[in-house]
């Protein structure tokens, strides 16, 4: 099972402009269950810095294509925030890490 897990952030002075295009994009995007689940939908912090989220998707076997695209897409609207940044990476469990080396979890 691979993960999709996007981090963003982004300074409290663009913090409503995030929020209403963000609600948006939920409504225009809603989640496409047929690539996967939300694993977390939104987990959100801020700092001195300003605010940083983290949204994490379980991938349906064989979607992960369609499912970065997706993400791509759904970004689009966010990114033209200026001062948005965000970034998307691909996770896997650690049984699935360790199988790519040949190696088990003991026990």
């Amino acid at each position: 099972m691979v993960y999709i897990v996007v981090t963003a952030w982004y300074p409290t002075d663009i913090m409503d402009e995030v929020v209403d295009t963000y609600f948006e994009v939920l409504k225009q995007m809603p989640f496409d269950r047929s690539l996967g689940k939300e694993t977390i939908q939104v987990a959100v912090t801020s700092d001195k810095k300003g605010i940083k989220t983290m949204s994490i998707s379980e991938v349906k076997e064989g979607k992960l294509e369609e499912a970065l695209a997706w993400v791509s897409k759904r970004l689009v609207p966010l990114q033209r925030i200026k001062g948005f940044e965000c970034k998307s990476k691909i996770w896997s469990t650690v049984i699935e890490a360790l199988e790519n080396i040949g190696r088990s979890l003991p026990g």
